[in-house]
């Protein structure tokens, strides 16, 4: 069913355009004879279709993704003309479709240029793979239908059977069969990790943005015998997704471990040691490194590219005016800078949540700063390194500025800071009384898991947790202890065991010990299944396995336990109530190892636990 959902949201696309008509040039046919098979067509033009003999109930990808001009692939049926299908943009201006066979007959694959125009050059692949009627147990085989994974997760998968991402290299060439996981950043550094029991030479590589745009973070060729892992630190509430694949044309079985760490900041050369600079300085020089934590990312470094010797520092300003300074370097070195802000005093991120508000990356050996008439914001290493002052006005005061200093030459230099303030005086005394590094949460089977951070507290008594099902409404659920008064990283979790079905929305109520609050911002987390799965009990087991559900209404459950090779091994059908149920899974006529349970109502996958017999 995974596929059908796959074919709606192929009909909305970037460019609005509707599928393209069906009345172009017969261009050759693609000839599949088995499941597995695949067939590419090289130089293909715009306004030609292509024809494919399909099975009911078998599944095929079509693909022209890597190709050189903004394709789009429309699908219809060659009998009666109908439109199956259309996707535009899938994988920046080059289209993919996953379409399960409704019939058994013979099918159109008809090519485009956006809008619809014929497209006389080539400069296109279209490539057709028939996966399977049950797949290969990959139902993660493209993005959109990654799987959501979580810190401290160890998820077992297959590559075997699954298609070959067109996609350019991410930390290491991306050539054998790949499958997709979804991680919701924590703002904790993570190593995602196949070192533990992979069966080929493994490789991962992660990325940001969307499953249209993908943003490269990071990838490993391997890292730990002849399998990979991958290290960075994750934005709280980006989306990562992570490709697990192979070297060359490898596959095979895997499993995915994901640890997430809190790092302690070392000093201020992490984000969350900065210290208050309010007047002229002179430095010994950024030593060392970038602390325990790499702070910046693809999401908020702006125009720099990673730490290299870095320092964190915070300025508030408390009158209006313009903010310049002049940072000079004592023997004439390459130092950049960013400047983030302004956040109010309770909604200090570290590391910051977004792009830089000014940011030098100068290649230029000396003096660097922001100055009244600059005229840019931002600069590339072919800059000035001067940029643009910053403007106080009447909404900015008593907020907060965070700012990197970054030696890019790497070498210790000392440098003096000059402040060149028109209007403005700074705080001194900044005094944060909860630090909120990161508030996140993520859907688990059978709750909904909340997690925050804090860098400092001051006189916290207590967080309120609060939920609401309509982001107005707001109710408490449940109290936490705060650490009173602490300089260190603390976290804390609460489980809300007892989550509506839909979209839920969680926000902290912060209370000090004199009775003041305020809030956080609000995060919502989205449990989609009518179906949660409390328990399935002993896992691992010999045969029989108690397994316990909750329903948001009275349904019929299709049960299949699949191997690892994507093989249904066991079905049953259980009608079950709404509210809680107990039933009996019973797999003793099925051979140890480990599988897949999948649980669906009306062609609807709604949960999936991995279970171990022994």
């Amino acid at each position: 069913m995974r596929y059908l959902a796959i074919i709606f949201l192929a009909l909305w696309h970037v460019h609005s355009v509707a599928q393209c008509n069906n009345d172009n040039t017969f261009d050759g046919t693609f000839s599949l004879t088995s499941e597995g098979d695949s067939d590419t067509k090289s130089c293909v033009r715009g306004g030609r279709y292509y024809t494919v003999d399909v099975v009911t109930g078998e599944t095929y990808e079509f693909s022209t993704c890597g190709g050189d001009w903004d394709t789009l692939i429309t699908l219809y049926s060659d009998s009666n003309g109908s439109l199956i299908a259309f996707n535009d943009d899938y994988c920046g201006w080059q289209s993919f479709i996953s379409w399960n066979a409704t019939f058994t007959g013979t099918v159109r694959v008809l090519i485009d240029e956006w809008d619809c125009t014929g497209y006389n050059s080539c400069g296109a692949n279209l490539t057709l793979t028939w996966v399977s009627s049950s797949g290969s147990g990959n139902n993660n085989d493209i993005c959109q239908n990654a799987i959501a994974v979580s810190c401290g997760d160890f998820v077992s998968g297959t590559t075997t059977g699954a298609s070959t991402e067109s996609l350019a290299n991410c930390g290491t060439s991306i050539s054998a069969p790949a499958v997709w996981y979804l991680f919701i950043g924590t703002g904790e550094e993570v190593t995602f990790s196949m070192c533990n029991g992979t069966s080929y030479n493994s490789k991962i590589s992660v990325f940001s943005g969307t499953c249209n745009a993908l943003i490269c973070e990071g990838g490993s060729s391997s890292g730990c015998g002849d399998d990979g892992y991958v290290t960075l630190l994750t934005s709280a509430g980006i989306e990562y997704f992570i490709l697990a694949h192979g070297n060359s044309s490898q596959s095979g079985n895997f499993n995915l471990e994901i640890t997430c760490v809190t790092s302690t900041p070392d000093g201020n050369k992490d984000c969350g040691g900065s210290i208050t600079l309010c007047s002229d300085d002179t430095f010994d020089g950024n030593n060392g490194d970038y602390g325990n934590t790499q702070d910046l990312n693809a999401t908020n470094q702006g125009c720099l590219n990673g730490e290299n010797q870095s320092s964190w520092y915070v300025f508030s300003p408390v009158s209006e005016g313009t903010i310049g300074f002049t940072l000079e370097p004592s023997n004439g070195i390459d130092y950049d800078f960013a400047i983030w802000g302004p956040f109010a005093s309770d909604d200090v991120p570290c590391p910051p949540n977004e792009t830089p508000l000014r940011c030098s990356y100068s290649g230029v050996y000396g003096n660097t700063g922001l100055t009244v008439g600059a005229g840019d914001e931002s600069e590339p290493p072919s800059g000035d390194a001067w940029v643009e002052a910053i403007t106080v006005s009447s909404d900015d005061l008593n907020k907060y500025y965070v700012m990197l200093i970054d030696n890019y030459t790497a070498d210790n230099t000392s440098y003096t800071f000059h402040w060149d303030l028109s209007g403005v005086s700074l705080n001194c005394a900044i005094l944060l009384p909860i630090e909120l590094l990161s508030f996140t949460g993520k859907v688990a089977s059978d709750r909904n898991e909340l997690l925050w951070i804090t860098a400092t507290e001051l006189n916290n008594s207590h967080f309120d947790i609060e939920r609401s099902t309509d982001i107005e409404n707001f109710e408490s659920i449940g109290m936490v202890t705060g650490a009173g008064t602490s300089a260190t990283q603390s976290s804390y979790i609460f489980n809300d065991s007892n989550r509506p079905f839909g979209t839920t929305y969680y926000r902290l109520k912060q209370t000090d010990f004199n009775g003041e609050y305020s809030y956080s911002d609000i995060i919502s987390l989205t449990h989609n299944s009518e179906l949660d799965l409390i328990a399935v009990f002993p896992n691992p087991g010999k045969g029989r396995f108690t397994c316990e559900l909750k329903a948001a209404k009275e349904m019929m459950i299709e049960l299949t336990a699949f191997d690892l090779q994507g093989r249904a091994v066991m079905s049953d059908v259980w009608d079950i109530d709404a509210g809680s149920s107990t039933n009996i899974i019973d797999l003793s006529e099925v051979s140890s190892g480990n599988y897949i349970l999948q649980f669906e109502s009306n062609g609807i996958i709604l949960n999936r636990q991995q279970l171990i017999k022994r």
